[in-house]
């Protein structure tokens, strides 16, 4: 039999959207406790309660068969996963930590800077230990090359006393040592009768006017000055049969031709250097050699050997050895440091002088 409530559960039909979600079941009758309804805008007008069917859980049910008969694109969209990621705010950072004083906690990150105190004792080493950490003290000074070690050779060039360095050898290891020396921040004096071998040399050394190098032809004196800022190398390129001026107090006679790069002489003084090219060696100028600092020597033929020999009193052995060295050595005599040497080429040297030769 029939009753007024049956009529009325069949007459309301229920939305069957297809076979694979099933028909929602009624829920059993539950007498609810009595309470106070919640006002309007609770979480009741959102969220049913339990057991309870509401206006929310029907779009629900409609959503779900919505989805369920949709296409994968669709269901990729409206899935949770493919909603915009949302990131909770960064917590505050925490305000640094103050003293009882008020101010800011000492240590590391304070803004006074101040470092925690040391501990005396922590930090103290053994010598043997300390021998191992201390750094290999390097040589100072104008590089001229490496020995057989490769160990860089380097030359005191410029001094608080004067300096007085000849070269035997060609033009080429003459520019060599000015442009090492402008590397030194050195003002560069060249006297010479050939001026054409130096012209252009100041401009291609540094690129630009040369108001650091000086070229004269003219035999005007150079004067004294030189500091160690910028000390000052005088060159003076002797031509085959000329020899430098004497020097007051040497046993060097004076050359009586008068060219420019044997007159002008004038007493060095602090903080300067001269730097003499014999493009040849014969008995008149190997005197200069005795009245030298330093030598530095080419490969020499065997009437320059021979002469080298006399007035540097070198054995025979590295007399003839002074016959067959490389293009790229060179021999450095006096002032303790008689060893031979290889130049190190840069390649701004090789593209400015070219290969090395006499």
């Amino acid at each position: 039999m029939t009753g007024p409530d049956d009529e009325r559960r069949t007459a309301v039909p229920l939305p069957v959207a297809s076979a694979a979600v099933p028909p929602p079941v009624a829920a059993p009758s539950i007498t609810a406790p009595s309470v106070t309804a919640p006002p309007v805008g609770a979480d009741a007008l959102v969220r049913g309660a339990p057991g309870v069917r509401t206006d929310a859980d029907a779009d629900a049910a409609g959503t779900a068969t919505a989805l369920a008969t949709a296409d994968p694109l669709t269901r990729a969209l409206a899935s949770p996963l493919a909603a915009p990621e949302s990131h909770p705010p960064a917590p505050p950072a925490p305000p640094p930590a103050r003293s009882p004083g008020g101010g800011a906690a000492p240590g590391r990150g304070g803004p006074s800077g101040r470092l925690p105190r040391l501990r005396i004792g922590t930090h103290a080493v053994s010598p043997a230990a300390l021998a191992r950490l201390s750094p290999t003290p390097l040589p100072a000074g104008l590089v001229l090359g490496a020995d057989r070690r490769r160990a860089a050779v380097t030359i005191r060039l410029f001094r608080p006393e004067p300096t007085r360095v000849t070269l035997v050898g060609g033009v080429w290891a003459g520019q060599l040592v000015a442009f090492r020396a402008l590397a030194l921040g050195a003002r560069i004096v060249v006297l010479t009768a050939d001026p054409a071998t130096w012209a252009g040399f100041g401009p291609a050394a540094l690129g630009r006017a040369a108001d650091q190098v000086e070229v004269r032809a003219d035999g005007r004196p150079v004067p004294a000055t030189g500091t160690a800022q910028q000390p000052t190398l005088i060159v003076r390129d002797l031509p085959p049969g000329a020899t430098r001026p004497a020097v007051p107090g040497s046993t060097t006679p004076g050359s009586t031709l008068h060219d420019p790069a044997t007159v002008g002489a004038a007493a060095l003084g602090a903080w300067q250097a001269e730097l003499t090219v014999l493009r040849r060696l014969d008995p008149g100028t190997a005197p200069i050699l005795r009245d030298s600092d330093l030598c530095v020597l080419q490969r020499l033929s065997a009437d320059e050997s021979v002469a080298a020999a006399q007035a540097l009193r070198l054995p025979p052995d590295s007399a003839r050895f002074l016959q067959v060295m490389a293009d790229d050595m060179l021999t450095l005599v006096g002032g303790g440091t008689d060893r031979h040497l290889w130049i190190s080429q840069t390649s701004v040297e090789q593209h400015l002088l070219g290969a090395p030769r006499r």
